[in-house]
């Protein structure tokens, strides 16, 4: 084989190689991005599965739908027990939230998502007015969670308060 042949068979090998390696790429770009995709719908199912089972609680369970009619009524005084449920309802509040904060940081919630928690969070506080009662414990605990994004009506609400 002569020399030009030799370098034209070079060349096309490298071209081949080149084209290979940026298929590969491109490949794995689409890999990524369907597993994002994939990740984005767990979380947002995820988050879903939790809201319709609190609010089976509210139906299913007589005794949570009395608490949460209460949880209305500012003249409330809870019972040592209905206050232990209270605080885990506040506690478990947060947890979502700010679960959902952590998820949209990483990009698992788009804005629209992450702006529908924090539209929750002001509707939860305008719903359930004792449960404002029952925030600052939580923080005094976890004083980072004042940083949270998503909690800030709550820090300010309690704020106002002091």
């Amino acid at each position: 084989m002569n020399k030009l042949a030799q370098t034209s068979v070079k060349d096309t090998i490298e071209l081949i190689g080149i084209a290979a390696v940026v298929l590969s790429l491109l490949l794995v770009a689409y890999e990524v991005r369907q597993s994002n995709r994939i990740a984005q719908a767990t979380t947002t199912y995820e988050i879903g599965r939790d809201i319709n089972q609190f609010n089976e609680l509210g139906y299913s369970d007589p005794g949570f739908a009395e608490l949460l009619l209460k949880l209305r009524d500012l003249e409330f005084q809870p019972s040592g027990v209905e206050a232990l449920q209270i605080n885990l309802l506040a506690r478990r509040f947060i947890n979502i939230w700010t679960t959902q904060e952590t998820a949209y940081a990483n990009g698992l919630l788009t804005e629209a998502q992450f702006s529908a928690t924090q539209t929750d969070v002001v509707t939860v506080m305008q719903a359930f007015p004792v449960l404002n009662r029952y925030w600052d414990s939580a923080f005094r605990e976890q004083p980072a969670l004042k940083r949270s994004a998503v909690l800030q009506p709550i820090v300010n609400a309690q704020s106002l308060d002091d």
